[in-house]
Formats: C-alpha cells, structure tokens, sequence
C-alpha cells in the first residue's frame, strides 16, 4: 500500500495538471465580437446646440473592443469653458473598474434617480460640511431620464462626477437598470498605467516579494476577483451586448466640494442632450431602420 502511494500521487498530479492545461486552454478563447463596435459610428458626431461636440478617436481598433464611441463637449465661452467628456461602452461596471484602478468612486444621491426635471440641493447634514440630496418638482412637465450620479475621485485627490445610465443597445432607449449590476471587464486602461509586462529580470530578483505581489495584484484584478478566472478556468465575466454603459463625466479642472451642484447640472444637462442625439442616430442605424 504505501510502495503505491507515491505513484499514486504523481499520477494524480499529472493528471491534474493535464486536466488545467487542458480546461485553461479551452477557456482562452478570444472574445465574441460585438454587433454594435466604432465602426458604427464612423464620420458621426452629434450637433448639441450651445456646445462644441468632437470625436475621440479609439485607440484599439477591435471588434471585441467594449468601448464603442467618446466624444468630447465644451461648453460655455472661450475664457471659461466646461469641458465634459462623453462615452459609450458595452454594459460593464464603471464603479468597480474605476476602483480596481485605484480610484474612490461615492454614489452622490443613493442609487438611480430622476436626472431630468430633478434639483440639485445643497445642504448640511451631519457629519458632512456639503450634502447633496435631490428633489422633484411637482409641476415638472420634462421626460425623466433615469441615471445615477457619482464623486471619482483619483488617489491624488482630484475629483470629477460622473453620470451614467444604463440604455438598450437596440433603441438607446433608457433603462432603470443600476450600473452595478454589470459585469466589469477591463476597460479602455491597464489597473496600473505605470506597469508594462516585462518579463523576469535581475530587478525582479532583487525584490521577489514585491514582485510577486505586483505579479498577483495584476493576475487577480485582471481576474475581477474570481477565483476560477485566476486559474484560467473560466473565461473572464466581458461586457454586455444587450445593454451599454453611458458615461458621461466633468474633465479637468477638479471639482471642488461648492461646485459639486453646478458642475452636476451641467453633466446632467450634456447628458440628456448627447443621449437625445445618439437615440436620432440610432433610429436610422438599427435593424429595421429606414
């Protein structure tokens, strides 16, 4: 019995490590192309009245890609512009990407509200210098949209707000869905913009801890956090072919604590004007368009 112990256990682990070799290879496959990519919207940028819309090239041309289109808006007069920058992606989790790239995302209302027809108040609440709450008129006659508001805030302390809404990509019509309920495959940036994979080298021998730990911090966030995705046992969790992510976002300067309930107005306002436009391309761009 024990003479066949040790064939036993190397039988075991050939096989084993035959059957992840295997399982691993099977779960490489690349990702199913999108029926919806920037190829659509090649020569189109939308005419939003009072600002100045332009195209933002895209940086990966495939069709696997979740990004689908940017554009960048200035509003405003030439000496004091606000600059917003607007976005359409595959449904994945903007919250839970942006965290894992290090950045302190804060939902700003509690959830999906009413971004149209809504007022942006300022008060004090306890424990917090500048509070923001929400509130709907009752003679408001505006079309709701719905959509959540968020603080990103990078980790040296510049702040921007972000608006999304989850929409259908049949109709761009909008949906009440929450963007945490995507998944959140890697999008538009590495975790870390300052790392490169570069192999072993005598740098890495001399710090193999900090190494390994850098190594594993990259395999497990490109993993999202899943267990059988870091062992390659699954394909990683990709974004969403039926509902996108829009996005739309202050650009630099930050955005300081007073200017939070302005600079809210002026994404929501870009927002509901982008969307509108989008939705009137789609009309014509769908199947069963004219």
């Amino acid at each position: 019995m024990k003479k066949a112990l040790v064939p036993g256990l190397l039988v075991a682990c050939t096989l084993l490590v035959a059957f992840w070799i295997v399982a691993s290879q099977r779960h490489a496959r690349p990702f199913k192309p999108f029926n919806l990519t920037y190829q659509d919207f090649a020569g189109y940028c939308p005419a939003v009245e009072g600002s100045v819309v332009q195209s933002v090239p895209m940086t990966t041309h495939d069709p696997a890609e979740p990004n689908i289109v940017t554009f960048s808006v200035q509003q405003g007069s030439s000496q004091a512009p606000s600059r917003m920058g607007v976005r359409l992606v595959h449904g994945y989790n903007m919250p839970m990407c942006m965290k894992i790239k290090g950045y302190t995302v804060e939902p700003l209302f509690g959830g999906v509200v009413e971004l149209l027809g809504c007022q942006v108040v300022e008060g004090r609440k306890a424990g917090h210098s500048n509070h923001l709450t929400t509130q709907q008129p009752n003679n408001s006659t505006q079309k709701g949209l719905p959509g959540e508001v968020w603080r990103v805030t990078s980790s040296s302390g510049d702040a921007s707000i972000w608006v999304t809404t989850m929409i259908r990509s049949e109709d761009f019509s909008a949906t009440s869905e929450s963007v945490t309920s995507m998944a959140f495959p890697r999008v538009d940036i590495p975790d870390d913009p300052n790392w490169t994979p570069r192999g072993l080298n005598g740098e890495d021998l001399k710090h193999p801890l900090q190494s390994l730990r850098r190594w594993f911090r990259s395999r497990w966030n490109g993993s999202r956090t899943d267990v059988l995705t870091f062992l390659r046992l699954r394909q990683p969790a990709w974004a969403s072919e039926e509902l996108l992510t829009y996005v739309s976002r202050s650009l630099p300067p930050s955005v300081s604590r007073d200017r939070e309930p302005e600079v809210i107005r002026q994404v929501i306002a870009t927002h509901a004007a982008m969307l509108q436009e989008l939705q009137t391309w789609r009309r014509t761009h769908r199947p069963g368009g004219e």
